[in-house]
């Protein structure tokens, strides 16, 4: 008998897709940033790769498709999905990490008084920390604590889920 998602496995599955398409725009965006950084640096003559950037923007884009691939997966109920999803919360804790580093905007945190902040720069801290942090660190504490359940209901053998259609 073919397994059958259940409602909790179709909103992880959800959730990871949108989470990792999310966090593909976020480094597209930041590769694009890193471009636009070695464009300007070769035009005063000074061509250097931004390494550290570089790095950020690949990991974050190789987070995304971890992240993607993962929710393709659980909503088809492969096995992998499961380790693959919780590979996928973890790197997504690692970039939220790294992200405290690597953007200067987030960076500022340690090194400002949060008061010296004009409006415009508290609105991108809070943008740039949602999509950075927030949306991370909480899909992650999602995974971890509800995938197990959900996994085990959709590969219950005998369970009734004629409901879940």
């Amino acid at each position: 008998m073919e397994p059958q998602r259940s409602g909790g496995m179709t909103a992880i599955a959800a959730l990871t897709v949108i989470v990792g398409g999310l966090q593909i725009l976020a480094g597209l965006f930041q590769l694009l940033v890193v471009i636009v950084l070695m464009l300007e640096l070769n035009r005063q003559g000074v061509f250097q790769v931004p390494v550290a950037r570089l790095t950020f923007a690949l990991g974050v884009l190789v987070t995304g498709v971890v992240g993607l691939i993962a929710g393709v997966g659980l909503w088809r109920l492969r096995p992998p999905a499961r380790t693959l999803s919780l590979v996928f919360a973890g790197l997504l804790i690692v970039s939220a990490v790294s992200s405290c580093f690597s953007i200067p905007i987030i960076a500022s945190l340690g090194s400002y008084d949060i008061r010296a902040v004009n409006a415009d720069g508290l609105t991108r801290l809070v943008i740039f920390c949602g999509i950075y942090v927030v949306v991370p660190v909480f899909y992650s504490a999602v995974v971890c604590t509800a995938l197990g359940a959900a996994w085990k209901n959709s590969f219950a053998k005998g369970a009734d889920r004629s409901a879940v259609r």
